[in-house]
């Protein structure tokens, strides 16, 4: 997409699609049939796997404190989007986070924990809310 930035070690796989606007930080990989939308920022540190759809203005963070004119010595720790999970509008996932295999997540959510595989979250902080349907697997 238009104005996208992509810093040193993105790596990304085949028939990928990126939206305008989107940012990723450096040293990322994204696997292959990956579908990123407009205005996302993907952070240092992270693995997004095959057929994985991130809808318009996801944001990932990569530490828990705000550094911004401090000297912390902070761990960066990215986070994990296993194959074929589907994220919708306006998510945020804190770091070191992992979201599993065919897993959902709801609009505007915020995933402060590891989502299993197969299973429907969303809420802030986003929960568990049921099972992705047979019919809905990759």
């Amino acid at each position: 997409g238009h104005h996208t930035v992509l810093k040193p070690g993105v790596i990304i796989g085949n028939d990928c699609v990126i939206g305008h606007l989107t940012v990723f930080e450096g040293d990322c990989t994204i696997g292959d049939r990956v579908l990123i939308h407009a205005q996302c920022h993907i952070t240092i540190d992270v693995i997004i796997e095959d057929d994985v759809f991130i809808a318009p203005f996801f944001c990932g963070a990569n530490t828990k404190k705000i550094t911004h004119g401090r000297d912390y010595n902070l761990k960066i720790t990215g986070y994990a989007i296993r194959r074929a999970v589907r994220i919708g509008i306006g998510v945020l996932l804190l770091p070191g986070v992992e979201i599993g295999e065919n897993s959902m997540i709801g609009v505007g959510s915020i995933v402060t924990k590891d989502v299993p595989p197969r299973e429907i979250w969303f809420g802030n902080p986003a929960i568990k809310h049921g099972n992705v349907p047979e019919d809905e697997i990759l």
